[in-house]
């Protein structure tokens, strides 16, 4: 596509926006950087001045004047879109409520394993529009449902869906519209392509994939594709193939033994060899803000589990730890969504919660529900870590896994993690 001289407008200053503006201005658009808060309502703008909108994915698709671009017939797109355009390589395409990041980490690292040059972008922190011109064998990327709301004709090479929880229904309203947006990463996929689905996620298994060659990972059951028996990862793509033992991960947890199963399936259908995809899998350490090791004081281990910013990736944090003395911090800014299966995952696993933030007294209140005093208020993240420190003792486990967002005292859950590791590092 050629955009030179077309006038674009950009709906959001954000870092996606920010990054596709330049990109635009690059192939000699005319385009103009707009958000609600710098320059006023959307609703203020004429759509029929510019020949395409691109929304940010910080702005709704249901957002009035998005409704009236499509009511005047003005072209809305998105980043992924317009990146997609430009990109000639395979993509590989990672969405879902939980356990995406750490997919597409892991992927990554195989394919550098396996000498292949790949692109990690998308939600995972680096715009696809910055990479977009780029020579590389491959690009992973990270798919959020806000950046899958606007696609039209994108196409990865193979999709993977990782599960399906309740999140951002703020936005999306209800979970069938959810699981719709979601499912519009294989859309336009065919026979020649592959699609990864999480077999224990009942919502993902029957999913209705036309021709698209299906393959599944499963912790229970024997499944086309991987799955876990006796402890085992075996391939079982043209017959079961043993791959290696859980033991050997550096990774901890069940959801974690899931993710390696996703992105090892995921590079073998790419092409990788067996030996360097089972090197890469194994000596993957870990994503940052996710079941993050940050240090050990006084016998006592600190984990960083900031990306956890909903109630069942919080469930998944504090089940890694099963048998062990937890201390986990709650807490952060709302979300419409119901913490009742994650005050039954603290009780069942005898955890002391320490809660902070705008959600403390929510999430109180489903602990008192089933009568749990393990548990204390804060109004702060440090006044937490400070509490944890007197409390904790040799072989407990300190756990930062909010199960809610950041934004009532930080800019986004990597500062979160990062003020978290701060504070634990100042008591050594």
């Amino acid at each position: 596509m050629n955009y030179k001289g077309l006038n674009i407008l950009v709906l959001g200053k954000g870092k996606t926006g920010t990054s596709t503006y330049n990109f635009l201005i690059k192939q000699a658009a005319l385009a103009k950087l707009v958000d609600e808060v710098d320059d006023g309502p959307f609703l203020d703008i004429n759509p029929k001045e510019y020949d395409l909108i691109v929304q940010s994915p910080g702005v709704s698709r249901q957002h009035p004047f998005l409704k009236k671009c499509d009511q005047l017939g003005v072209k809305v797109t998105n980043e992924i879109e317009l990146a997609y355009e430009f990109v000639e390589k395979p993509i590989i395409g990672v969405t879902g409520t939980n356990g995406k990041t750490t997919i597409v980490n892991i992927i990554d690292h195989i394919f550098k394993v396996c000498n292949i040059k790949s692109a990690l972008v998308g939600n995972v922190g680096k715009p696809f529009i910055e990479s977009a011109l780029e020579k590389q064998d491959v690009f992973v990327l990270e798919l959020s449902s806000y950046q899958l709301e606007t696609i039209s004709n994108f196409k990865p090479k193979i999709a993977i869906i990782s599960n399906l929880t309740p999140d951002h229904l703020e936005r999306h309203k209800t979970m069938e519209n959810y699981l719709k947006i979601k499912s519009r990463i294989y859309k336009n996929m065919d026979e020649n392509n592959f699609l990864i689905l999480n077999y224990d996620d009942m919502k993902l298994r029957n999913l209705n994939n036309n021709n698209i060659p299906t393959y599944f990972y499963s912790l229970k059951n024997k499944v086309k594709g991987i799955y876990l028996e006796d402890n085992k990862i075996i391939l079982n793509i043209d017959g079961p193939k043993e791959l290696f033992e859980i033991k050997e991960l550096k990774i901890i947890g069940k959801h974690n033994i899931e993710n390696t199963m996703a992105g090892t399936l995921a590079a073998i259908l790419y092409g990788c060899s067996l030996e360097c995809t089972v090197k890469g899998a194994k000596e993957f350490t870990g994503v940052e803000h996710r079941l993050e090791f940050v240090s050990e004081i006084n016998g006592v281990k600190y984990y960083n589990d900031s990306k956890a910013t909903n109630p069942e990736a919080a469930m998944i944090g504090i089940k890694a730890f099963e048998g062990e003395n937890i201390f986990v911090i709650l807490g952060g800014s709302e979300k419409e969504v119901s913490y009742k299966a994650l005050g039954k995952t603290i009780v069942d696993n005898n955890a002391f919660a320490i809660l902070q933030g705008n959600t403390s007294d929510e999430i109180g209140k489903e602990l008192d529900s089933f009568k749990y005093k393990r548990y204390i208020k804060f109004s702060n993240l440090k006044e937490a870590v400070d509490y944890a420190y007197l409390v904790a003792e040799n072989r407990d486990i300190v756990l930062l896994s909010p199960a809610c967002a950041s934004f009532d005292q930080f800019e986004n859950f990597e500062k979160r993690g990062e003020i978290f590791k701060k504070y634990v590092k100042q008591k050594k």
